[in-house]
């Protein structure tokens, strides 16, 4: 049910599971909605595989296993809504155009970014994407490689990167090509969401 945000504050989505009912909030666009109908799907119908995997003695934390089990849940949302063949098959034919990819499956650009950045499948692997989310002050709330690019652990990102450009021209994707100390060299687009 979508339903007015001042009946979810500070929250986007809440699931009451005595009576099997989804609030959404009115201030979720219509792809977070089915985004976030996706993920709550996949903790009702998968919880135990869900559970078995936050089990993994790498997760020492109630903390880290409860991330674990988001982050296996947004994973499954963004299968759900971009399936891995199709997507990677459309990502190609669309030379990984973002917009094009967002508006074909009704995704945001942050989503087609981090579905991107999954196409690692052996013998069907897309091209290796690495993906930041950054405030203006640079701090740092998402991070995925796979493209083998060495973010700090701590710390914000290197000012040298066009991220910052980005936040001083809301809505464009500004293009860079970097070269690190070792050699290698990364292609990188920012935009602000």
């Amino acid at each position: 049910e979508i339903v007015p945000w001042s009946r979810l504050p500070g929250a986007l989505r809440r699931y009451d599971p005595k009576k099997r009912q989804l609030l959404l909030s009115e201030l979720l666009p219509t792809r977070s909605r089915r985004f976030q109908l996706a993920h709550q799907w996949c903790l009702l119908e998968h919880g135990e595989l869900l559970d078995h995997h936050a089990e993994d003695p790498r997760f020492f934390s109630a903390a880290s296993r409860s991330l674990a089990r988001v982050s296996l849940a947004n994973y499954f949302a963004g299968a759900v809504l971009m399936p891995y063949g199709p997507f990677l098959d459309a990502a190609k034919r669309e030379r990984y155009d973002v917009d094009v990819l967002g508006r074909r499956y009704r995704v945001g650009f942050e989503q087609v970014c981090h579905r991107l950045t999954t196409l690692r499948r052996p013998k069907a692997e897309g091209i290796p994407f690495h993906m930041l989310r950054i405030d203006v002050a640079g701090n740092i709330s998402k991070r995925f490689s796979g493209s083998g690019i060495r973010f700090a652990r701590f710390g914000g990102a290197c000012p040298r990167w066009n991220v910052f450009q980005a936040f001083m021209t809301p809505g464009m994707i500004r293009v860079q090509v970097g070269q690190m100390p070792d050699g290698r060299t990364f292609f990188c687009i920012a935009r602000t969401i």
